[in-house]
Parts: C-alpha cells; structure tokens; sequence
C-alpha cells in the first residue's frame, strides 16, 4: 500500500501519519518501521528500504518524509549529490506490496504533472490531502487540549488564541504550552492571551516585506527581533512572506495591463491603501529582484527542512536581501 499525505502545516501531517498507523503498523520496531527525511537522505534510500523485507516479517512500513520533489514549485526539485531520484519511479511501476510506503508532502499544492506524481499515481497510491481545521473544529479542539491539562479557559480566551495563531497548527502547540505553563493549573483568561500570544504573523510579514521592497535590512531585521521574543516560527514567516512577495507580482501584473490603483484593489479584494503601498514599493523593487526573492524564500525553508538552523537561515536571508 502507498500513501501520499500533504498539507503545508507538517505537524498535521504526521499526525495523520500517527492515525494510520495505529492500524497498519501498530507496534512499530527498528525492523518493520523504518522513517527517511528525504531532504538530508537521498531518494535512492528510500527504493532500497522497500525492497528488503526482514526475516520473519510478512510486512515493513516506509515512511519518507519531506518529498520535495512532488511540491508544486517555480524551480526544478535539486536533489542530494550522488542519488538516483528515478530509481523511485522504477519501484512505483512494481511496488511490493508487503511494502507500507508513506510520502508525506509538506506543501498544499503538488506537482500533479511532474514524473514523480504520475509514476505515484500510476501506482495506485491514495493522495490524502490533510484538511486544516474549520472554526468550529479549531474551538473545540483548544478547550480540549486545557480541558486534557484541567485547566479551564473561558470562551472569550479561546476566539483570542483563534485570531492570533491565524490556523497555525505548530504554533498552537508551541502557545499552548506556554499558555499551559504560566496558569499553572489556573483559569487562563483573554489578558493571559493578550500578555502571551503575539499579534498575527501575518501583520508582521507585511512589515518584513515592506522593509525589504525598500531595501532597509536594518529595520527588517528589527522586526524579526521583535518577532523572536514571541517565539515566531521562521517557516511561518517565509510562507507569509512569500504571500505578500506574490501579491506585490500581482499589483505589478496589474498595473502594466493598465489597471488604475482602484482598479487593482477591486481585482484582488484589497484595501486601496495596501495596493498604494505596494506600487510605492515596486518602484524600487525589479521584476528580476521579485523573482530572487521568492526564489531565496524556497531555498531558505528547504534548508530549514534539510536540517539547517531555522532562525539563522531566516536572518541571512534577511541579512543577504538586495534589490
């Protein structure tokens, strides 16, 4: 059986991995559970695992975490020197099926016309997209996680947590645990929340591009500094910040079809005061520039997944940014 599990947040992911096995490998051990991050182990690895079977074992689960190479990206995949990607694909034409292989995808778009998804959907796999939580699912879920440490929490409290975190799933475990700390068993009320869970990411990442569009590196660096007393996960930065790169390359697609700034606002459903600010900063910021940085953005969060020092990747980035 082959699965593929994607989904930008990967602390969903693998706790829709954690589910599935519960029932097809429920008591993994180092001889039938075998787990690759494919950003720092080559794919070849990967093939070699599913074509050895111990003895005395009729099943082995594979789990190969990190498949770069079927996101949806502006680039070629770029993969470990000396590996045979395609090697994969040969496996997925005769797949054992003694063999449980997992790829686990953190993104929310895949390549479906890349060789890699065909050859994975050519095999049968199941493709499970890993639903975010809705609003209502988010509520509950928050009063439960208090509700598993006894600690109460009032409903004003919880729509406070909901608008800060903005759906992210790893921040809310990082925040819940902090929140969890500092009652000490107490009732956490909307003043905790507002003294301990930093405003939405997304606000400072249109501080950061702003910055960065006017190349004051000294002022993007101060508002990641901020950012880091609050705990800020770097790789929710990089996908907030390349949002806000990719609305600047529409208000520049925009205005070169002859769209007035009310007329961009309208296409994309934005305030007219953002779309000014964005054409004051593409009067500094190239095409060719845009494309960099999007470009460092990726390079950034695949080093970040290949194992690299998060907060330091980020802050060269920042620190290496040229218009």
């Amino acid at each position: 059986m082959i699965q593929l599990l994607f989904s930008p947040q990967p602390r969903m992911v693998k706790g829709a991995l954690k589910k599935l096995m519960a029932t097809s490998c429920p008591h993994p051990n180092p001889m039938n559970f075998v787990s690759l991050d494919l950003g720092v182990t080559p794919v070849s690895e990967v093939v070699d695992e599913c074509l050895s079977l111990p003895l005395d074992y009729d099943k082995k689960t594979v789990v190969a975490e990190n498949c770069f190479f079927l996101e949806k990206s502006r680039s070629k995949p770029k993969f470990l020197k000396g590996d045979n990607p395609k090697a994969l694909i040969d496996y997925l034409s005769n797949p054992d099926e003694s063999i449980d292989l997992y790829l686990l995808v953190y993104s929310d778009a895949l390549d479906e016309k890349g060789d890699y998804f065909q050859a994975v959907l050519a095999s049968g796999a199941r493709i499970n997209p890993v639903s975010e939580f809705t609003k209502e699912q988010w509520h509950d879920y928050i009063a439960r996680f208090f509700q598993k440490r006894a600690i109460a929490i009032d409903g004003t409290a919880i729509a406070e947590i909901e608008a800060r975190i903005q759906g992210d799933y790893a921040r809310f475990l990082n925040e819940g645990q902090k929140l969890a700390a500092y009652s000490g068993g107490a009732p956490i009320s909307k003043k905790d929340v507002e003294m301990l869970v930093s405003e939405p990411l997304e606000d400072d990442a249109f501080k950061l591009a702003n910055a960065l569009a006017r190349g004051d590196i000294k002022n993007a660096l101060s508002v990641y500094r901020d950012l880091q007393v609050f705990s800020a996960e770097p790789v929710a930065l990089i996908r907030l910040l390349s949002n806000q790169f990719r609305f600047l390359n529409e208000v520049r697609y925009l205005q070169s079809s002859g769209l007035t700034s009310n007329q961009i606002s309208g296409a994309l459903q934005c305030s007219q005061m953002r779309v000014n600010i964005a054409l004051n900063n593409l009067r500094k910021m190239s095409e060719e520039s845009m494309n960099n940085a999007l470009d460092g953005l990726y390079q950034c969060e695949r080093s970040i997944f290949t194992g690299a020092d998060p907060e330091l990747s980020f802050t060269l980035y920042l620190v290496n940014f040229s218009l």
